[in-house]
């Protein structure tokens, strides 16, 4: 499978590859989708895991490669232009509209639609969005006749559409279209291994931005706090707090704890005591049995951190 990069990178330079396994499953489902040239893609995550990434890297391994990539928020759209924004317009459908205008449809034909945020549009725009996707046509706003488009759409969400649906907010026919290719994010704290692999990918980036002469070693502590941080808002989250760390250390060969200031704290958690009655051959049986790191913890009635130090402290050497 293809090396992707959750957090956008415009300045060149490798790819992180990944090896969470929850990660690297909606990685293989999302190229499988992306074979298909026609059929939409639904995909869900939190808030930073990397939804709009995923949609390209989608784009990029489909038949519609070579052709556009347009992204639209859909919470950015004003209700009331909403549709002329999505299908265009013709002149004088309303004030000011002075001459036609091509909507984000008939700008992506041939490619890729993105639309994030899908939960958020109006169920008037659900309506034709319904229509666009189920038989490829859209109206310009002020036309009498449909136009056809062919624009394979990708939606991305970070609610339950479902929830909307039940709730009736969002059309369950328009829910039903876009759900069969479904594909789930996961947020970082069900993939912890990866964090390290996300840190060194953005200490090498951000380093060359805030004008390291080379990208500085991260300490085992700090690296162990980062992975075990709660990071509501994910990959966005921890790429921001790189970013801050390298600005904090000032030039420094080793990033640490000592460089979090007071509004991280978080990351500067006290050291709890290992537990005395673990040895290497429980923690590993532990891990085996849970599949986690996490799920281990629970068994042995400790924290993630302890395990983590524990496996660190019997490391031959230490």
């Amino acid at each position: 499978m293809a090396a992707y990069t959750p957090v956008a990178d415009e300045r060149g330079g490798p790819e992180p590859a990944f090896r969470s396994s929850r990660f690297l499953r909606a990685m293989a489902q999302a190229e499988r989708f992306a074979r298909d040239r026609s059929a939409p893609i639904l995909i869900e995550g939190e808030s930073g895991t990397g939804k709009t990434q995923l949609a390209r890297h989608i784009h990029r391994h489909s038949p519609r490669a070579a052709a556009s990539f347009r992204a639209v928020v859909m919470s950015t759209l004003d209700d009331s232009l909403a549709s002329s924004e999505l299908f265009g317009h013709v002149a004088g459908a309303y004030t000011d509209a002075r001459s036609a205008r091509a909507g984000h449809f008939a700008t992506a034909h041939g490619g890729t639609l993105f639309l994030d945020e899908i939960g958020k549009c109006s169920q008037s725009v659900q309506q034709k969005l319904l229509h666009a996707v189920e038989y490829g046509e859209i109206r310009p706003v002020g036309s009498d006749r449909e136009v056809r488009v062919d624009a394979r759409v990708i939606c991305a969400t970070n609610g339950s559409l479902e929830q909307m649906t039940a709730g009736g907010h969002f059309l369950p026919d328009l829910y039903a279209r876009l759900s069969s290719f479904r594909v789930r994010l996961p947020p970082l704290r069900e993939r912890r291994a990866d964090i390290p692999i996300v840190v060194e990918f953005c200490v090498t980036r951000w380093a060359r931005e805030c004008g390291y002469p080379r990208a500085p070693a991260v300490d085992i502590a700090l690296m162990s706090a980062l992975q075990d941080a709660p990071w509501p808002n994910n990959l966005r989250q921890l790429d921001a707090t790189i970013h801050r760390l390298l600005v904090d250390a000032e030039g420094a060969d080793r990033l640490t704890l000592d460089h979090c200031l007071d509004d991280l704290a978080y990351l500067r958690q006290e050291e709890k005591p290992i537990a005395g009655d673990l040895t290497p051959a429980r923690v590993s049986a532990a891990i085996e049995r849970a599949g986690s790191i996490s799920g281990a913890a629970k068994l042995l009635g400790v924290d993630r951190t302890t395990i983590h130090r524990f496996q660190r402290r019997s490391q031959p050497g230490d």
